[in-house]
């Protein structure tokens, strides 16, 4: 945005000035003066990259087309969460999907209202539509079979929109997931947290998942260039239920939290959702319906030449991806509260059973050739996470 920055680092300077600024900037005013502004932080709807604080206007001159609350959206303030954002793009990524595509998108997303980043400190700002009246569904209870299948049609909607459409705009130039530098960062991340979720979910892995998840890890890279030569399109990055809003009635649907999202595989969006947002036994009941549902939109759409088996396949596959996000998830996260305990236990549960119902395991990459960039890498990883974990047992287990 052109103009004074507005960029700020806590709710304190949501004042009635700053409002009336930030609106006036992003077009949404015209002669209307904000008089006041209440603001509450959404303690449940706080990630861990990011804080959210709903804000009740007080609009002279106001018409129907004003928003009486909207939601401000800033960066943690945790140190270690700062460093982790910027690391991997997030509020960029972010800004950049409300920026440039989501007006473009066939998936409905909060209405942007003004946005700012900074690209030499990655200090972002979003002010974006309420979504009062829809509602969200904790991960651990589940979202139920409409609402899942819904969902898995919404981002078909997407998916199809710009499948293998990357190279084009809107999409060209936004985050390459793909990209060698950040698979080999989300490698390394992934094999940092694996010890900690070994030592608080123990009980949960049978030998053969611990030999295969530590195989995995130093073979991600591998992976992600497997996918890498099927089908491209915009992916959310982090499609779970609790950033998904569903209407009362029909198929009013909204997504938020767009960090994740940029060029990538369109199944692990598909497979991260069903796989940890939808109960085990619901997962095996629907699955192969929401598949066929979400086939069939991206050939409407866009998909060229690209068969069920085609499809099938690259949801198995992407169980690998969605297995790696919730080892992240798990293992990166203070679970200094039962809810998060209950919530990362059901996580690692649904997981592993999908792995395993799905035989997910066959698409473990092989031996990378030697002498290659990857094979290095993959030296490197697997010497420096034996290390890690040498050090980590000497130490004592990190307390859950």
């Amino acid at each position: 945005m052109n103009g004074q920055s507005l960029l700020c680092s806590g709710p304190d300077a949501l004042t009635a000035d700053w409002m009336q600024k930030a609106l006036t900037a992003g077009n949404v005013l015209g002669t209307e003066h904000v008089e006041a502004v209440s603001v509450k932080r959404l303690g449940l709807a706080t990630n861990a990259f990011g804080n959210l604080f709903r804000c009740r206007l007080t609009i002279k001159g106001g018409s129907p087309n004003i928003p009486e609350t909207a939601i401000v959206k800033l960066p943690s303030t945790n140190r270690t969460a700062i460093r982790a954002a910027k690391w991997l793009s997030l509020h960029q990524r972010e800004y950049d999907f409300y920026r440039i595509l989501a007006r473009h998108a066939q998936i409905r997303s909060p209405t942007l209202y003004y946005g700012e980043f900074d690209a030499r400190t990655h200090q972002s700002l979003l002010l974006i539509e309420d979504l009062q009246g829809m509602e969200s569904i904790s991960q651990t209870k589940g979202v139920g079979s409409r609402q899942a299948l819904l969902a898995v049609r919404e981002i078909a909607k997407l998916h199809g929109q710009f499948w293998d459409a990357v190279d084009q705009p809107p999409v060209k130039g936004l985050f390459d997931t793909f990209a060698p530098g950040y698979t080999r960062k989300l490698q390394t991340a992934y094999l940092a947290c694996l010890p900690i979720v070994f030592d608080r979910f123990d009980a949960h892995f049978s030998p053969f998942s611990v030999r295969f998840a530590e195989t995995l890890g130093t073979r991600y890279v591998s992976h992600f260039g497997n996918l890498a030569a099927g089908p491209k399109t915009f992916v959310h990055g982090d499609f779970r239920s609790e950033n998904c809003f569903f209407g009362n009635e029909g198929d009013d649907f909204a997504a938020i939290d767009w960090q994740g999202s940029g060029i990538g595989s369109g199944l692990y969006d598909v497979a991260y959702f069903l796989a940890t947002s939808v109960t085990i036994e619901n997962r095996r009941r629907i699955e192969c319906s929401a598949l066929k549902e979400y086939h069939a939109i991206v050939c409407r759409l866009g998909a060229k030449d690209f068969s069920f088996e085609d499809c099938w396949h690259g949801y198995r596959q992407n169980m690998l991806t969605a297995f790696m996000s919730c080892i992240l998830g798990c293992g990166g996260a203070k679970l200094d509260d039962q809810r998060r305990v209950e919530l990362a236990t059901e996580l690692i549960r649904r997981i592993l059973a999908a792995l395993e119902d799905l035989d997910a395991y066959e698409f473990l990459p092989g031996r990378d050739r030697f002498g290659s960039s990857s094979h290095g890498f993959s030296v490197l990883s697997r010497s420096g996470y034996r290390i890690y974990r040498f050090a980590r047992r000497l130490g004592g287990k990190a307390s859950a």
